[in-house]
C-alpha cells in the first residue's frame, strides 16, 4: 500500500477531505499532468506493440461480479457500460504486457464499477456530501461490496483504486489492482498507451465492446461534473484541456 496514507485519491484521503482539493493538492495534479505529457512523448518511442489474444483473457463469474455487471448494466447507459468492460480488457491486456499476476475479481469489480459516481446509484448507495464523483463511488461500492459479504481488505482494495483512478497518475505503491484500473480507464479515454497495445488487440476488444457513443456521453458528464464540483479533480483536469482530449482520443464513435 501507499507509504503515504492520506495523499491526493486514497481512501483515506477521500474520508477527510470529500475529495476537494487544496491548493498543494491542485499544485500536485498540475505537476504530474506536465510530466505525464512528457514521460508519454519517451514511452511512445520506446515500446512494441503488444498483442494478446482475448481468449487468454479470463472474464471472471463469480457472484460478486456477476452482481457488480448487473449494477453496472441497471444503473448506467450503454455507452457507460461498454467503457467500464473495456476498461477491464484494457487493464487486463496492460497487466499481461507487465507481467503483473493481479487479482481478476478485485479487478473486474472496480472496473466495472469505476464510474459508479456518474450514476444516480452512488448516491442512493452512499449518501454523504462529497465533492468529487470518484469519492462518491468508491464510498457507494464499499456499501454494495459489504452488502454481498466481502471482507474489509478486499473491500479497500476496490475502493481505494476506485478513488484512485482519476488522479493523474497512479502509481504501483498504491497497489497492483489500483494501478491497472487507473492504466485501463486512462487508455479508453484519452489513449494513454494506446501504441502499445497491437492493432489487431485493439480491434479485438472494440469489437466485444463498442465504443457507442462514448465520446459525447463523457464529455458531457465531466461538464457536469465540472460545473457541480469546481473543486473536484474533475473540475481541475477539465481546466487543462481534458475535454479536448478526450474528444482527441484516438478512437472514433459508433466503432
Amino acid at each position: 500500500m501507499n507509504t503515504s496514507r492520506q495523499s491526493l485519491g486514497t481512501l483515506a484521503w477521500a474520508r477527510h477531505t470529500g475529495g476537494r482539493l487544496s491548493r498543494n493538492n491542485q499544485l500536485r495534479l498540475l505537476m504530474e499532468a506536465a510530466l505525464l505529457r512528457l514521460n508519454a512523448r519517451l514511452r511512445r518511442r520506446q515500446q512494441l506493440p503488444f498483442s494478446v489474444d482475448l481468449d487468454a483473457i479470463r472474464i471472471p463469474d463469480s457472484g460478486l461480479c456477476t452482481s457488480a455487471s448487473e449494477l453496472l448494466a441497471s444503473v448506467s447507459e450503454p455507452w457507460l457500460v461498454n467503457h467500464c468492460l473495456r476498461t477491464f480488457l484494457w487493464a487486463a491486456i496492460l497487466g499481461k504486457k507487465g507481467q503483473h499476476r493481479f487479482d481478476e475479481e478485485l479487478l473486474f469489480v472496480a472496473s466495472a464499477l469505476h464510474d459508479l459516481g456518474l450514476t444516480s446509484a452512488s448516491a442512493q448507495l452512499s449518501p454523504r456530501n462529497v465533492e468529487c464523483f470518484a469519492v462518491e463511488g468508491a464510498f457507494a461500492t464499499e456499501t454494495f461490496l459489504a452488502k454481498h459479504g466481502l471482507d474489509h481488505r478486499r473491500r479497500e482494495v476496490v475502493a481505494e483504486a476506485i478513488s484512485l483512478h482519476l488522479n493523474v497518475r497512479v502509481s504501483l505503491s498504491h497497489g497492483l489492482e489500483a494501478h491497472l484500473l487507473h492504466e485501463g480507464a486512462a487508455l479508453d479515454v484519452v489513449g494513454a498507451r494506446f501504441d502499445e497495445v497491437a492493432a489487431t488487440t485493439r480491434n479485438e476488444v472494440l469489437g466485444v465492446y463498442p465504443r457507442l457513443e462514448m465520446k459525447s456521453g463523457l464529455v458531457a458528464a465531466m461538464k457536469q461534473q465540472s460545473d457541480m464540483r469546481p473543486r473536484s479533480r474533475a473540475g481541475l483536469l477539465c481546466g487543462l484541456g481534458f475535454i479536448s482530449m478526450i474528444r482527441h482520443a484516438p478512437f472514433a464513435d459508433h466503432t
